[in-house]
């Protein structure tokens, strides 16, 4: 043995006890402000200084804190089930008994799952519960959580099932294999996309009926447009006829005011007939696009070729026998 080993005192020194006791209080403090984690690792440090009951009593609490059930149920039998003697500091059997109180509070938390497998032969079949390998049908305790449950077996297709264990609650899984070679053929049809066609002709039925009613609705704008200028064109034009006595004439006008007033009525009739084209063409192009969308729809929706099928029957008559042919060629 190194003698480092043979060296070391069997009893604690008071170095060590106070390296222990520093870890502790230094764990409840983080203890009680809800940072178990790190409460968890300082009970374990001072376990390691000096062995005490209660310092592993206090790391059961942190893990049951924590949700890691288990690891506090083990920590809490290490303690419930040690030795001491009744010379023993009172601290470590009080350790001892909170230890078996606590046992008896976390027996019914504990969630457990029961697998079971059918299609295979329960020997063939190999179960891995988050990738660590289980026994089949054995009722298993586990930590509350996400839970990847994977059923393997020769010839057959692996199965993956996931779900979640809830704290106090027995989760049953039940798994059906199914051979390899007609899991393809028994595997269901995806749902069948409408045809193209059918597709593509109700998408330009809405873009030609809105382009359209688009059209039509400019067409009517532009229309109320065309006829509030032609209403301007005939006042101004009414005022231009009775200046200087109705002299004026527009295409040589004779002075700046009959310039301008003439040129105010050209831009006016001008307006108008902008705006009686743009009206005529809007109704135009508005009713070719509901032509056009309405007969591509109908060449869309027409019935497709009939299948072809002859049909031969018996033909008997005084004359005679033979065979007559109908159907679709």
């Amino acid at each position: 043995m190194p003698a480092t080993a043979v060296s070391q005192p069997a009893r604690p020194d008071d170095q060590a006890k106070a390296a222990a006791r520093a870890l502790a209080d230094k764990g409840w403090e983080l203890f009680n402000a809800g940072r178990y984690e790190e409460a968890l690792a300082a009970f374990r440090d001072a376990e390691a200084q000096v062995h005490a009951p209660p310092f592993l009593l206090l790391a059961a609490r942190s893990c049951e804190r924590l949700g890691r059930l288990t690891e506090a149920r083990a920590l809490y039998r290490r303690v419930a089930d040690e030795p001491l003697d009744t010379s023993a500091p009172r601290a470590f059997h009080q350790a001892q008994a909170d230890a078996k109180a606590g046992l008896a509070a976390l027996a019914p938390r504990i969630p457990a799952l029961e697998v079971a497998v059918a299609g295979a032969a329960p020997g063939a079949v190999e179960l891995t519960l988050n990738g660590e390998r289980i026994a089949l049908a054995t009722p298993l305790e586990r930590d509350p959580g996400e839970y990847e449950l994977v059923a393997t077996a020769p010839g057959y297709t692996p199965v993956t099932r996931m779900f979640r264990l809830t704290e106090g609650k027995r989760e049953r899984v039940t798994i059906e294999l199914s051979p390899a070679s007609t899991a393809a053929a028994t595997a269901p049809l995806p749902d069948r996309a409408p045809p193209a066609a059918e597709s593509d002709a109700r998408t330009i039925a809405l873009i030609g009926g809105g382009a359209a009613g688009a059209l039509v609705l400019a067409g009517v704008a532009f229309t109320l447009v065309a006829n509030g200028r032609a209403s301007d064109a005939t006042q101004q034009w009414m005022k231009v006829k009775a200046m200087d006595g109705g002299s004026v004439n527009c295409s040589s006008p004779a002075g700046t005011d009959q310039a301008n007033q003439c040129q105010k009525l050209r831009s006016m009739v001008d307006d108008k007939y902008l705006f009686s084209n743009l009206a005529a063409w809007s109704f135009i192009i508005g009713g070719a696009s509901a032509l056009g969308a309405l007969g591509y729809t109908w060449l869309a929706a027409a019935p497709s070729e009939p299948e072809k099928q002859v049909h031969l029957s018996p033909l008997v008559t005084p004359g005679g026998a033979g065979l007559v042919a109908g159907g679709v060629f």
